[in-house]
């Protein structure tokens, strides 16, 4: 509750700012998502995506006519996916789960990863002149996030009796996520043609992570069921992001 009142402290102080520097926009964006994991591992494949939000403010500061920083600070809700494990183990170690058998899950099992980080983006944004009546066209790239996990969640599927919902599994899931992207779109302007006019956004951003979003401390069974060994399997979080939003 903490967090989530000193985020929307912020987003009142920055108008303040965004008066205070002429070139200088300032907005926000509530904007749908979806997004998935990937992992190197053969025997651990993406299995469904999870539908999340992407709520905040971002600011653009101008150093031409056409160019702009763009950074800000959100809540990514819900990112994550699920996975199939080919094989059993103890994928969640280092977590207290509501049952210590889920410490021991069967082959073919079904983990999904619900993640809400608090994020700080950074990209380039290139604008062109209108486009016919009160419309230009942006892209934004290169683009980088930076992730501050706040909660993650998980659920068990696909293990009869052993099936959970709404574990916390924060203990495996890393504090910090990295990651890069791009995004385009176009912005229509509601009043005039000045950059301080009120312009509505849309557009598709693409994110992919740098980093693994697990501790990788889980532990897999292999030929023998009673011998266990280290799950070093890298997994990634993978977004398409509906812009919306709005800019003053």
């Amino acid at each position: 509750m903490k967090k989530i009142s000193l985020f929307l402290f912020t987003l009142l102080l920055l108008p303040l700012a965004a008066k205070a520097q002429t070139d200088f926009r300032f907005g926000f964006q509530v904007s749908p998502s979806f997004s998935w994991i990937d992992s190197d591992d053969k025997h651990i494949s993406a299995n469904g995506s999870n539908l999340g939000l992407k709520l905040g403010a971002r600011g653009e500061f101008f150093f031409a006519e056409r160019y702009a920083l763009v950074t800000g600070v959100g809540f990514f809700f819900n990112a994550g996916g699920t996975m199939l494990y080919e094989y059993g183990g103890d994928f969640w170690p280092n977590s207290e789960l509501s049952s210590e058998a889920l410490h021991s899950l069967p082959p073919e099992v079904d983990l999904k990863y619900s993640i809400r980080y608090v994020e700080v983006p950074l990209s380039l944004k290139l604008l062109t002149p209108e486009i016919g009546r009160d419309l230009k066209v942006f892209v934004e790239i290169p683009a980088f996030f930076i992730g501050f996990r706040s909660q993650a969640r998980g659920d068990i599927s696909k293990a009869g009796p052993l099936d959970s919902n709404d574990e916390n599994i924060q203990k495996d899931v890393l504090p910090l996520s990295l990651s890069w992207g791009a995004g385009a779109g176009g912005e229509y302007i509601l009043r005039g043609n000045g950059r301080g006019d009120t312009n509505i956004l849309f557009g598709v951003f693409y994110q992919q992570g740098f980093m693994d979003v697990t501790t990788n401390k889980a532990m897999k069974y292999l030929d023998n069921p009673l011998e266990l060994t280290e799950e070093k399997s890298k997994a990634i979080i993978r977004a398409i992001t509906l812009h919306l939003g709005v800019m003053f």
